[in-house]
């Protein structure tokens, strides 16, 4: 399996159990890359998860297990965490400019390109396939 950017919404999703439906598609989801590997996120998105993870949800995970969960994917062998640079942001702003896309989804993409991810699972369709070279898979 080709590796896949897990989006933010998709790791907040797997985490949350109030979402229902949406919780178990996106825990499945992430149980298999755990399994078999292919997973890969920006460290953004690990920043995103946790923010939204201990403050914008129903029911909040405490801020030391919210920890716990973003080391476990930088130590695991099944994900791949890449990052952004000083070339990245200028690539970004370029994306921003020419689709009309938020800045923090615009270094995503950017991310990607450089790292030739060419696949995103994300609830967050409308921004993501403004974007050549990027396929946008949406789970529910």
């Amino acid at each position: 399996m080709p590796d896949k950017l897990i989006d933010t919404n998709i790791l907040v999703y797997a985490h949350d159990t109030s979402e229902g439906e949406k919780h178990e598609i996106a825990r499945d989801l992430l149980i298999q890359i755990w399994e078999k590997g292919g997973g890969v996120v920006c460290l953004q998105n690990l920043m995103e998860f946790f923010v939204v993870i201990t403050r914008k949800v129903e029911n909040p995970v405490d801020v030391a297990e919210a920890g716990s969960i973003v080391e476990d994917f930088i130590r695991s062998d099944n994900w791949r965490i890449i990052d952004r640079d000083i070339d990245t942001f200028i690539n970004a702003t370029n994306l921003v400019s020419e689709h009309k896309i938020h800045l923090w989804d615009a270094l995503i993409a950017a991310c990607m390109q450089e790292n030739e991810i060419t696949e995103i699972i994300t609830e967050n369709v409308k921004d993501f396939e403004k974007i050549k070279d990027i396929k946008v898979t949406m789970p529910f």
